[in-house]
This record gives C-alpha cells, sequence and structure tokens, in this order.
C-alpha cells in the first residue's frame, strides 16, 4: 500500500500543533519499548480513516482545517 506523503517547508511546527489538536482525541494509546526495554508512549500516531486523513491534507493546505474539528466516535470531521 502506499502512503500519501505532504511536504511542509517553513510550517512544520505550526502543521504538527494543527495536527496533534484536530487529532488529539484519537491518539493511539499504545506503550512501545526500544532495545534496553525502555518504555516509549508515542504521542505522535492517530487512528483515523485513510479518507478522513485525505481530507485533513487538503484543509491544511487550503488554511481551512481552523474551522473543523475531528468526532473520533464517528470517524468524521465536523464544521465548528
Amino acid at each position: 500500500m502506499d502512503v500519501p506523503q505532504l511536504e511542509l517547508r517553513n510550517k512544520e511546527k505550526k502543521m504538527e500543533q494543527l495536527l496533534h489538536k484536530f487529532f488529539g482525541e484519537s491518539c493511539l494509546n499504545i506503550k512501545i519499548f526500544d532495545r534496553e526495554g525502555k518504555a516509549y508512549y508515542p504521542r505522535e500516531w492517530f487512528i483515523a480513516p485513510l479518507s478522513v486523513i485525505n481530507e485533513v491534507v487538503e484543509l491544511l493546505e487550503s488554511g481551512e482545517i481552523v474551522h473543523y474539528r475531528y468526532d473520533s466516535k464517528k470517524e468524521e470531521i465536523i464544521g465548528v
């Protein structure tokens, strides 16, 4: 399966903040251990359908993402 990519220049931090705010309630709750047994809790992994992710990429590119939120129970984007 091909994974879509979005190239960000000069706004990486802002985009990361927007994505964390947008998908925050759908963060994957997982604990991963490294080779030495140290536990990590990634906060960059979110659970969402690919169709929603593709739509979010379009909203990011247009700047309209600030007018929407993600409903993780319904797995859909909702206007605010």
